[in-house]
């Protein structure tokens, strides 16, 4: 079966190669695509190339999709089952163990309270007789006389034959003292060694829940990254709408009849393709360090559009400022071989207790003949909670030539409720003569309209996990 099985790994990786032959040796690919080739999520074509820079058509992307689909589908059942195969922490042990403690415990009171007792009792009958013996002696001193000495030696005596009878019951209660004091070091001896078989039984017992946590965490882990389908249908003020999106880890994909959007994350590496209102546009980002960090964009979108931006970014969690937020960037396009379509923008924000403001100031170049060169101002306030979820922007924006306006405004608020297994995302919003979101997209840039009034959205999802 080793056999079989180490046959199986070489015959992947020598197809694989054999399919990745026109690809450069130490290309930022190589590995990636020799990876998705060996688990059978990419194939090349017959004549053992696999053409890297060839555009991929939607449906080779639909099938891709698929093999990929099916191949996490079968990792993650995998993992679940080996988890929950695994034996979990039985708790009749530790009850047994809380019984025999309180049964001690209830013990130790009594025993510290008769001791007290014992020891009040002793010190008050010796007091007791050394007042007597002093009050005789001060008698016989103030009489004077020795003609009742006999009477009060007789007295003296009977005192001390009193004292005698206390003097045996104090002996009768030294032995008792000395029984208790004998029960007490058995019970103290007990306790002790009851207390070190609990120490050791509560150390087994912690590492068996330490093994059990470790083992949900590993369950929960396995079950967020399980891959996720969510199919939405809503109505906007186009129209209706709807569509699929699937997410996976860092990779997701929204196909719908209004959009299409697909982005993935591998570490610094970020590649993200977005096609909707008429614009398309895909991009690659990189980024540097952590906590501040320095990225670089290279980008292309439709007319023969390309263009590169360079930001630095500070992060709320690892920078200078917890809890900052802030991105200062700039760029510029390539149209139909011009150079144009030049950009600076400023955001920063911080996080005040559960929500998070962010402002925004950014300028554009533009090329003119519907492509407005403006200013532009931005103001966002997010609450991201886990459940619901909300967000209201405004936006104001100035043309830098005439175009008929002399300045557009934005405001939009946007909730997302969860009712489960269904998402409600609702979007009302003020439009006067500007539509957008920002400054550096080309898909999202602010772009000036005639439209004027109030608008809405409303979408209904439906989540499923695979």
């Amino acid at each position: 079966m080793r056999r079989e099985a180490l046959l199986g790994l070489l015959l992947a990786a020598s197809a694989a190669q054999a399919q990745t032959r026109d690809i450069p040796p130490g290309h930022w690919a190589e590995g990636a695509v020799q990876a998705l080739i060996e688990r059978g999520i990419l194939v090349g074509y017959p004549d053992g190339t696999f053409k890297g820079e060839r555009p991929l058509s939607r449906y080779q992307m639909a099938v891709t999709l698929y093999r990929a689909y099916l191949t996490w589908t079968e990792e993650v059942l995998a993992r679940v089952r080996k988890t929950l195969e695994e034996q979990g922490v039985a708790p009749e042990r530790v009850a047994e163990l809380y019984g025999r403690v309180a049964d001690l415990l209830e013990v130790v009171p009594g025993v510290q309270k008769a001791l007290e007792e014992h020891g009040v009792r002793l010190e008050a009958l010796e007091k007791d007789l050394e007042e007597v013996r002093q009050a005789l002696l001060a008698a016989m001193e103030a009489q004077g006389a020795l003609k009742d000495l006999e009477g009060l030696k007789g007295a003296l005596a009977r005192l001390e034959g009193r004292l005698g009878e206390e003097g045996n019951r104090l002996a009768q209660m030294e032995a008792r003292v000395k029984a208790l004091e004998a029960a007490l070091s058995e019970l103290s001896r007990k306790v002790e060694e009851n207390e070190a078989a609990r120490v050791k039984d509560a150390q087994a017992t912690g590492k068996r829940v330490y093994a059990l946590e470790e083992k949900a965490k590993a369950l929960e882990a396995g079950l967020a990254s399980r891959a996720r389908a969510q199919v939405y249908a809503g109505v906007e003020e186009g129209g209706p709408f709807g569509g699929l999106a699937l997410e996976w880890r860092e990779a997701r994909v929204d196909l719908g009849t209004d959009r299409v959007e697909a982005s993935l994350e591998a570490g610094p590496v970020r590649v993200a393709y977005r096609s909707f209102g008429g614009r398309e546009e895909a991009l690659a980002r990189y980024a540097l360090f952590q906590g501040i960090r320095l990225v670089g964009e290279l980008g292309a979108g439709d007319g023969r559009y390309y263009f590169g931006a360079a930001y630095v970014e500070h992060e709320p969690e690892g920078g200078l400022l917890p809890g900052v937020h802030a991105r200062i960037g700039a760029g510029a396009g390539l149209v139909a071989g011009e150079p144009g379509r030049y950009f600076l923008e400023v955001q920063g924000g911080a996080r005040l207790g559960p929500v998070d403001l962010a402002l925004g100031y950014g300028r554009y170049w533009g090329l003119g003949a519907g492509d407005t060169p403006f200013s532009a101002l931005s103001a966002t306030l997010a609450y991201p909670g886990e459940g619901l979820a909300g967000r209201v922007r405004l936006a104001y924006a100035v043309p830098q030539e005439d175009i008929g306006l002399d300045r557009g405004l934005l405001v939009e608020a946007e909730a997302e409720l969860p009712l489960s297994p269904f998402r409600v995302s609702l979007q009302a919003g003020y439009r006067e003569g500007l539509l957008g979101e920002g400054v550096a997209s080309h898909v999202d840039r602010y772009r000036f309209t005639t439209a004027t009034g109030f608008y809405g959205r409303v979408r209904v999802s439906y989540e499923v996990r695979f």
